[in-house]
């Protein structure tokens, strides 16, 4: 049986893969309506790159071995996806849709591998 705190979790990843799959459809689409230039934008990136290093550093507090990979595999996720989209600002328009397909892709496997280890752990 799951504790609260891994049911949570377990949510938290389901979030995460559907973040990815939008990502992945909007991806693939190319149906996006949103300017990378913009400060909103980039703003939101440097936030998910700078909330991944904070996770990322602080996985190493985690004391099981399983929930602290998790905790890694989220921060280097969220570093990963903020880098690609703070990237849409200076890449071709004809780029934007395979690097938001890329994050989608990304977030799809990070909630995917974090719930399984999430789910062996308990």
């Amino acid at each position: 049986m799951l504790s609260p705190s891994q049911l949570t979790r377990l949510v938290t990843e389901m979030v995460f893969i559907l973040a990815g799959a939008l990502l992945l459809f909007v991806g693939l689409t190319g149906r996006y309506l949103f300017n990378a230039r913009r400060p909103s934008w980039l703003v939101l990136a440097v936030i998910l790159v700078f909330w991944g290093l904070r996770a990322w550093r602080q996985s190493r507090l985690v004391a099981v071995r399983s929930l602290r990979l998790a905790a890694q595999l989220g921060g280097i996720s969220l570093i990963l996806v903020g880098a690609i989209m703070i990237s849409l600002a200076w890449v071709r328009l004809g780029l934007a849709g395979p690097l938001l397909g890329v994050a989608g892709a990304i977030f799809i496997a990070r909630g995917l591998v974090s719930a399984a280890i999430l789910a062996a752990s308990s």
